[in-house]
């Protein structure tokens, strides 16, 4: 999969210099900093309660004015105080030389925070990933509306044969360690179709 982008100046020259794409993998780099995630889901929420066991600050930045989120999350984002969301917010800019030092956001949206710029050494995005199934479709793999690819729990796709692993897959985490996990299985389950199968 591909992280989903803003495309916004500052993103992809910053990128890995404060611009992240991974809270989990990177949060831990911006213990007692200000931070922001991007984005009005579930998993934004998420990873703004664990950013806030690292940064002394956290910004979810929303563009609408409501969040997507789980209500026992909604509760815990309620009672923290190291959280705050800024509705009805864009970015337009991330600034720094080296690394970020800054979000401007875009003017006219509506928000308390239009046009206005604040400081900040960490920007975590948030808003989704681009399943690279275009492949696996073509051959006729079955596909979910995200175009994600279904699998069982012996990553077993619809089609005889052709196993799936990985953050492609319709699986809840996208984590290096799920994939390689999914990896060992699918190649278990392979061996054990070639070898007690006779088509094969």
């Amino acid at each position: 999969t591909k992280h989903r982008k803003l495309g916004v100046p500052g993103e992809a020259e910053l990128e890995n210099r404060g611009v992240s794409y991974c809270a989990l993998c990177d949060g831990a780099f911006f213990k007692e900093k200000i931070v922001s995630i991007v984005g009005g889901g579930d998993s934004a929420v998420k990873e703004a309660l664990f950013l806030s066991e690292h940064a002394a600050k956290v910004y979810i930045i929303v563009r609408k004015d409501y969040l997507r989120a789980e209500p026992i999350n909604a509760a815990r984002l309620e009672k923290n105080d190291k959280i705050e969301v800024l509705y009805k917010t864009e970015i337009e800019e991330i600034k720094g030389t080296d690394k970020v030092e800054a979000l401007k956001f875009k003017d006219g949206t509506g928000g308390d925070m239009a046009g206005k710029e604040i400081e900040m050494q960490g920007v975590f995005m948030a808003i989704g990933h681009d399943a690279q199934t275009a492949l696996a479709e073509e051959l006729g793999v079955e596909l979910n509306d995200k175009k994600e690819i279904k699998i069982n729990r012996r990553t077993e796709t619809n089609m005889k044969g052709v196993f799936a692993a990985g953050d492609c897959c319709d699986t809840e985490f996208k984590q290096a360690i799920t994939g390689s996990a999914e990896g060992v299985t699918a190649s278990y389950y392979a061996y054990h179709l070639c070898t007690t199968d006779a088509s094969f």
